[in-house]
Parts: structure tokens; C-alpha cells; sequence
């Protein structure tokens, strides 16, 4: 139950309204029991969710089973909260019984104001276009930006949206760090996902361990990586393949085609395709970089 609690609370603080079938879709549990959830949750509030009875639609109300923030709002949990929240639920309070030496190095993180990016989240689930200030590595002031976003993306240890961006007439990444300001901008027509062919293509990356490690080296880093008969093979999407490949710290290695840059112990089989196929996302980036 807490954790259901907790997940009413993380969307209205991230997206700023919770749509019933989808709380209860992500537990798996009967509309009925999510609407006893809400009802707790409202009832534990300071400043709880306006519910909509069924009847006519009202105007300007959010429709039956969906749950606005309201303008004035106090979350539940006073404990500061992130994006993974989302998707996993801390429970600080459960204890391990077990004398267990564990230690975690932790990066700075990429700070995400909510405030800032609510109504861009919001209109990934509305399938709605977005105003944003934004400030990017290629331009020395923040500019304004209209964009279309369709998909939430965690990688190289940061939160970017996937977005149609109307100035640069394409789709690209935004960083949520670097979000200075997000308005709802219904009045620009949505661009449907699926026009986004670099987010549904698919790239194979054959990974394989690296030829210049010895027969034993080979076989414990194939184990390691839980590889079949010596290869790994993942599959990406295209427009995620540049963050796959940073992460795995095989980029530079990658754009450079030099096998023995890699600074690990493993390499992609299919070098010369996967190459190819990241000269294309560079080459967009490229195209557009100046806008």
C-alpha cells in the first residue's frame, strides 16, 4: 500500500495529474482497489486531488478517473524524491537483518527541477505539443523552443525526453537537467510518434570479447556478460544507440574504428554496421547543430 501511496504522489508532483487505469495497471490490481488507493491517499493529504463524479462532462474539469495536482499541493512523503521514483519505490524504513558491508559510488547526479518540467512530462502522456526555455551546450543563451515529446529516456546517468523539436524539424533529445521552463502549447498541432524513424529502428550490436585478451581472459569475460557461445547481442534503438555505446565506453573506440582504443574488455563483432549506423545519428546532429 505504501508504495501505491508513494507512486500517486511522485506523478502528481512529476506529470501533475494521475489517470486511474494507469495506477492500476502498473500494480496490477482492480480498478477498485485503485480507487480505494486514491481515496486513502486523499484522505492522508493536506491538500488532496478534486474527484470528479461521474455524470456530463464539466468544462474545464479533468475527466472522471483522472486526478489533477491541485495549484496548491504538499506531497504525502516529505522525503526529496527523483524521476526513479517512477518506476522504483524506496522504502527506507524496511531494515536488512544482516551485517552486510556495502558500499555505492555514486556519481553527482543531473538535477531535475519537477517544477520546471511538468507540463513537458504532462504532454508526453497527452500526446501534446510543449513550450520550453531551454539552455543547450550549442547555444550561449537559452532560446525558446516549441517541441512534441513522446517518450521518457534514462541514460549515461541522465533523464532526457524524446521530442520533435519544430525549429529543427526532427526529432532529437532534450536533457531534463537543462530545462529552465515548460508550458503546456496545445495550439501547435502534435507530431504522431511513429513519424519518429529513428526511435523505431532497431540497431543489433553483436558484442563479442575482445580479440586481444587471452583464451582464458575470453572465456571469463563471456561469462561474465552471460554470452552465448561468445557473443552478446543487444538490441537498440537507433536513437539510442550513441548512449549504449557511451555507456558501454566503447564510443570513441566506435567513431574512431579503432578496435584497441577500447578501454574494455569486450568489442562489437559487427563493428563496421554499428559504425554506420551511429555515422547517421552523428551526421543529424551535425546537420542541425547550428540552429
Amino acid at each position: 500500500m505504501r508504495a501505491r501511496l508513494k507512486h500517486i504522489d511522485d506523478r502528481l508532483i512529476w506529470f501533475g495529474f494521475l489517470r486511474l487505469t494507469d495506477h492500476a495497471s502498473k500494480f496490477g490490481i482492480s480498478d477498485v482497489q485503485g480507487k480505494i488507493d486514491i481515496k486513502t491517499y486523499r484522505n492522508l493529504s493536506d491538500t488532496p486531488p478534486p474527484e470528479r463524479k461521474p455524470g456530463p462532462p464539466v468544462a474545464g474539469a479533468a475527466p472522471v478517473g483522472q486526478y489533477v495536482r491541485p495549484s496548491k499541493f504538499t506531497p504525502i512523503f516529505d522525503s526529496p524524491g527523483t524521476l526513479d521514483d517512477l518506476f522504483t519505490t524506496r522504502l527506507e524504513d524496511v531494515g536488512v537483518d544482516m551485517a552486510l558491508s556495502i558500499e555505492r559510488v555514486l556519481p553527482p547526479t543531473h538535477s531535475v527541477d519537477p517544477d520546471r518540467v511538468r507540463p513537458l512530462l504532462a504532454a508526453i502522456e497527452l500526446k501534446e505539443s510543449c513550450k520550453l526555455h531551454y539552455q543547450s551546450m550549442t547555444s550561449l543563451a537559452a532560446v525558446e523552443r516549441v517541441v512534441c515529446p513522446h517518450a521518457l529516456v534514462k541514460a549515461s546517468g541522465r533523464w532526457h525526453v524524446r521530442a520533435f523539436d519544430f525549429a529543427r524539424k526532427r526529432f532529437i533529445d532534450f536533457s531534463l537537467s537543462r530545462v529552465l521552463g515548460s508550458e503546456p502549447f496545445p495550439a501547435q498541432t502534435a507530431v504522431p510518434a511513429n513519424l519518429d524513424d529513428d526511435w523505431f529502428a532497431t540497431v543489433s550490436v553483436e558484442l563479442v570479447p575482445h580479440p586481444k585478451l587471452s583464451t582464458a581472459q575470453r572465456h571469463i569475460i563471456g561469462r561474465e556478460f552471460k554470452m552465448d557461445d561468445g557473443q552478446l547481442v543487444v538490441q537498440t534503438r537507433r536513437a539510442l544507440l550513441f548512449y549504449l555505446l557511451d555507456e558501454m565506453r566503447l564510443l570513441a573506440a566506435v567513431r574512431r574504428g579503432e578496435k584497441d582504443a577500447a578501454d574494455v574488455p569486450i568489442w562489437i563483432r559487427n563493428f563496421r554496421h554499428v559504425a554506420s549506423e551511429l555515422s547517421i545519428m552523428d551526421a543529424q546532429r551535425d546537420a542541425t547543430a547550428h540552429l
